[in-house]
């Protein structure tokens, strides 16, 4: 150590000098890449502000949470060729193999898959009816070629040798021929052709660090294709022709194929017969269905959407579709044998006081689920959910949502087609939902860029259901409405957020097809499953509220898991006293807390607390309303007429929201923290009759926040679905180099 230091002082006048010129070449070059950066951002394309924060852009530094404490055939599959059963960690499925039908005809097929584990690249297959060109692209917003991100590839006829031009849309003229990218990062791999067909194979890097290119992780995707009958021309290439259109995907994870034996059997669940008519603008309609008769116990092994010819349109009536088991325990007056004449019966509208016979609340726990955009379920083979047998359920209920905007009239016939099998698996899966009750307590204020809502799933769950090494979760499918932008399923466990289960920062509304997990996650007694949804109001003017028509909103998580437990739901909601109290109101007139309370929980009717002569003050002619000026109408917020404090007596509380100051952003963000950070009602609903648990109000839990790996690329947050120009690309590039030759002298400054 002394010799050490004896060195460092007698160079220390030379080190000294070389560090002056070191520091002087960095401040020049800083000043360099900070006037590149500076130009970049100026330009008109990015004069917007940048909100993509997805798996890759982020630093992977650990940051305190300072919360407060306490349909048709499907055309995709996939081959799992490799699954590593680690029975403390949950499955882990490797080496998956995707491929898609494109178009509707079969003349597009689309493969791909990653090489090994911890591959950064991708691999893609496209084999095309044609011996011209073939055209695949990547957006995130918007489907069209302008700004996307596109690769040309073709068979030359004379050499038989395989192309990838790698391309990008022109911004400012959104029909025109594809630019080339001045770099080329797409490497063909193989390819041929034959009288009819073309196939290359190519890779890429999932993320280039191109502006042009656009970096694929797990957010949804919008995948763009075409094909002509031509190869194309360098230097003379041209637009997109007929054949053309885009799929949204998830590029990144398994999806498990239906599986085709003697021991597989079909099950149709449908509904028959149910008109809709041009004045429902949203319907639940539920229908009782009895069980095939199975002696011995079957697994359910997937399922799909059978949709009415009308329902399988770009415009489908039918939204989601949810089987449910059916307990059929008996209420005061019921009668057993109601269950066989509902059978037989067409239906009823769900969730009515009135229409719905009461024996129908027991049917809670979901088997099926189908949402806008899916081809449905298949389980991986070491999992089936349990149908048929001594234990087995008798009846099950089938709820259809149809979402009719456009005042169509049609007779529907949807529902599901179960898949079952004789041959058991070695594990009971379940399905059950989590994320926020829905009530008009979930609130959305107007003119949000990005607003959040979260559900809690708690330990007042999950310490007294999950079993002691916990449930493994295999899949989930994200659910909102309209204004849905991000959601995630996250997951905490002893005040550490650990890594998130589901993630999409690029939600489609149109697009709520199931993630099949590559690595199944273990959730423990105590853990907590967060469901955390982001929406976008800017073009509404009135707060928008949880409720079952699209026009309303939801923020569910409908989980796939093992061992199966009797747990049919773990939900959240703001308490109701805390939910009026963040907004200044303490009491509704001829109504106590309590009583509003039980109206929210219960689903209670208004006019059995509050005079009629009252209610009479909320009333509006109905005559020529929207359908959203209806919901308004409807919503028991318009029903409660504020008493205290005194300066907003005589307002309903509906009209009190509206004269909020919603455009100031301190106060949103003040309302948005207090409904996230406060205190939140857990519900724990078990589909076991004989097992009930309370439910529990908590404060949010504190915890530290996982925070995603950082991006390879240094400018990846500027690198936005914002259109590029090529001086913009040219400057960005730029700036990348200056900051290399700082990296470069820092260490060359440190050497010397």
């Amino acid at each position: 150590m002394a010799h050490s230091l004896q060195g460092q002082q007698l160079r220390k006048p030379t080190a000294f000098v070389v560090g002056m010129n070191c520091n002087l070449y960095i401040i020049i070059t800083l000043t360099m890449c900070l006037a590149a950066l500076q130009v970049a951002t100026a330009l008109p394309e990015y004069t917007h502000s940048h909100q993509r924060h997805h798996r890759h852009q982020q630093h992977s530094v650990a940051a305190t949470n300072s919360t407060a404490a306490g349909s048709s055939t499907s055309s995709s599959s996939t081959t799992d060729t490799t699954a590593t059963n680690v029975s403390s960690l949950g499955m882990h499925h490797t080496n998956w193999h995707r491929i898609e039908m494109m178009d509707a005809n079969g003349l597009y097929w689309l493969e791909w898959w990653l090489k090994g584990t911890t591959s950064k690249e991708i691999h893609f297959r496209a084999t095309v009816n044609t011996r011209g060109f073939i055209g695949l692209g990547f957006a995130r917003k918007n489907p069209r070629m302008a700004n996307a991100d596109l690769v040309l590839l073709w068979v030359d006829d004379r050499t038989g040798k395989a192309n990838a031009l790698d391309c990008h849309g022109s911004a400012k003229h959104p029909n025109a021929a594809p630019i080339q990218d001045d770099t080329q990062n797409y490497n063909v791999i193989d390819g041929g052709q034959n009288g009819t067909h073309t196939w290359v194979e190519f890779s890429r890097k999932l993320e280039t660090c191109d502006p042009y290119d656009l970096p694929l992780g797990v957010d949804t995707v919008k995948v763009l294709w075409t094909f002509g009958e031509t190869d194309p021309i360098y230097g003379d290439l041209k637009g997109h022709g007929k054949n053309r259109g885009y799929k949204s995907l998830n590029l990144l994870g398994p999806m498990f194929r239906k599986e085709v034996n003697s021991d597989t059997h079909k099950w149709d669940v449908t509904v028959q017969n149910v008109t809709i008519e041009p004045s429902m603008d949203t319907l639940y309609w539920c229908k009782i269905i009895r069980a095939p008769t199975l002696s011995e116990k079957h697994h359910i092994i997937g399922y799909e959407a059978l949709l009415s010819r009308e329902s399988n349109t770009n415009q489908p009536l039918v939204h989601h579709m949810t089987l449910f088991e059916c307990t059929t325990k008996s209420y005061p007056g019921s009668d057993p044998h109601s269950w066989e004449v509902w059978v037989k019966s067409s239906g009823a509208v769900c969730n009515s006081n009135l229409l719905t016979p009461h024996d129908w609340d027991s049917c809670i726990t979901p088997v099926a689920v189908w949402s806008i955009g899916s081809t449905g379920q298949f389980l991986p083979q070491h999992v089936g959910i349990p149908v048929g047998g001594k234990q087995g359920a008798k009846y099950y209920m089938l709820e259809i949502h149809y979402d009719n905007p456009h005042a169509q009239q049609m007779v529907d016939h949807s529902g599901f087609r179960i898949h079952y099998t004789s041959r058991l698996r070695p594990n009971d899966a379940g399905i059950m939902i989590s994320g926020v009750s829905v009530s008009d307590t979930q609130l959305i204020p107007p003119g949000q860029k990005l607003y959040r809502n979260i559900g809690i799933c708690g330990p007042s769950c999950s310490n007294v259901m999950f079993p002691a090494d916990g449930i493994k979760i295999i899949s989930g499918t994200l659910h909102s409405h309209h204004a849905g932008r991000k959601m995630t399923l996250r997951h905490v466990r002893d005040g550490k957020e650990l890594e998130r289960i589901i993630e999409d920062d690029n939600y489609d509304y149109n697009f709520q097809q199931v993630r099949q997990l590559e690595q199944e996650v273990v959730v423990l007694p105590g853990d907590y499953i967060i469901t955390d949804c982001a929406y976008e109001t800017l073009n509404r003017k009135h707060p928008t509220f949880g409720g079952y028509s699209t026009k309303q909103e939801m923020c569910l998580s409908f989980i796939t898991y093992y061992p199966r437990i009797e747990l049919a739901g773990c939900y959240s909601m703001t308490p109701v006293r805390e939910f009026f109290e963040t907004f200044g109101v303490y009491q509704f007139y001829s109504l106590n807390m309590t009583d509003v309370e039980n109206l929210f929980l219960y689903n209670g009717n208004v006019l059995d607390y509050i005079p009629n002569t009252i209610y009479a003050k909320t009333k509006k002619n109905r005559v020529n309303m929207t359908d959203e000026e209806r919901l308004y109408e409807e919503s028991l917020l318009n029903k409660l007429i504020i008493s205290d404090p005194v300066e907003f007596h005589d307002r309903t509380f509906l009209s009190h929201l509206k004269q909020l100051p919603w455009s100031e952003p301190l106060f949103t963000k003040r309302v948005e923290q207090t409904m996230i950070t406060g205190k939140h009602m857990t519900f724990c609903r078990v589909s076991n009759e004989s097992l009930s648990i309370p439910s529990e109000i908590i404060r949010y839990p504190n915890f530290t926040t996982y925070v995603k790996e950082p991006s390879i690329c240094p400018f990846q947050m500027l690198m936005d679905s914002a259109p590029l120009n090529k001086g913009t690309a040219i400057t960005l590039q730029t700036a990348t180099v200056a900051l290399s030759i700082v990296v470069l002298m820092l260490l060359n400054c440190y050497l010397c």
